[in-house]
């Protein structure tokens, strides 16, 4: 049985389909826990874009590029997610230092940059819970080295975090894992996302090995598309039944052919346990060749064995 987001342990791996420039791709995230609003966050393993944080050197999150492209649909970062993932994230509350005021701004935010303190380099409250226990078990790692952020390359980046180090500088974390900050207009650093989800989001079983979210139901997530071929027989097969273990499987489709490896073979539909009748006489082959097409769908991990089939001949 499928289970919802909230009964993940803090540090387990979860992957999100993300499309950039056409193509999708399973990203992980770090399940980092629920914050103070109750909200489930996740935080990208790696890092997704360069990107400044302000046109001039001005350190204030709410409205800072950085923010607004995190936020964008159309343009910027959750551009890169479908209606059905966008509709799983929530707006959770997020901390925000002020220098220049010295206050603590609350914002409402889907997406956003980790703080200082979420980081882990600060017990205060001023920018919310700590992640670090998190980070550590999703990394397997302690100390700095748990901080360490890595492109999708695995070079090691310097990234930012929302909070605030001066008037002019944001926090932000060095490739070797400690903290430092740089001017806010710097152009070479690294935006990590994390994302707001909502608790009762549905991901994949506890029995898989890799966890997916899944916002939708319909939407697939696995896929096997095989094509297995069984041997040659010099009588044409005219009747063939068919058997396979297939686990955790939402959808299974399987086709059965007598000359499979011709150019365009005849594929007959069959269903697993039964029984097709293979009507075709025509083969560009010497012998007549058997071979079973199989199609699966999963919204975890689907295993498809190899077929067993049994023929009668000419």
């Amino acid at each position: 049985m499928s289970r919802t987001i909230a009964e993940l342990t803090a540090g387990q791996t979860v992957y999100l389909d993300e499309t950039v420039n056409g193509t999708v791709e399973h990203v992980p995230y770090f399940y980092l826990g629920q914050d103070e609003s109750g909200n489930c966050i996740i935080l990208r393993q790696y890092a997704a874009v360069q990107k400044r944080m302000h046109s001039t050197n001005e350190a204030v999150y709410d409205g800072c590029e950085a923010d607004i492209w995190l936020e964008n649909e159309e343009t910027g970062f959750l551009s890169r997610f479908d209606t059905a993932t966008k509709m799983a994230l929530v707006s959770t509350q997020i901390k925000c230092n002020n220098i220049d005021t010295g206050e603590i701004a609350t914002l409402a935010r889907r997406c956003f940059l980790l703080s200082y303190t979420e980081e882990g380099y600060a017990t205060t409250s001023d920018g919310g819970p700590s992640y670090l226990a998190a980070l550590q078990t999703a990394t397997g790692l302690t100390g700095n080295s748990a901080h360490i952020t890595y492109n999708q390359t695995l070079t090691a980046v310097n990234v930012w975090l929302r909070s605030a180090a001066s008037e002019s500088q944001f926090r932000c974390v060095y490739t070797f894992g400690g903290a430092g900050s740089y001017d806010a207009s710097n152009t070479s650093i690294w935006l990590r996302p994390a994302l707001s989800v909502a608790p009762a989001t549905i991901v994949s079983d506890e029995t898989e090995d890799t966890i997916y979210l899944l916002p939708d139901a319909e939407k697939t997530y696995r896929e096997i598309d095989a094509t297995i071929l069984l041997g040659s027989s010099i009588l044409r097969p005219k009747q063939a039944k068919i058997a396979l273990e297939a686990t955790n499987c939402t959808m299974l489709q399987l086709e059965i052919s007598n000359n499979a490896r011709d150019a365009n073979p005849v594929w007959v539909s069959i269903e697993n346990g039964g029984i097709a009748e293979l009507t075709n006489q025509a083969k560009e082959s010497e012998n007549w060749e058997l071979g079973v097409r199989v199609y699966a769908q999963s919204g975890g991990k689907a295993v498809v064995s190899e077929p067993v089939v049994i023929i009668a001949t000419d």
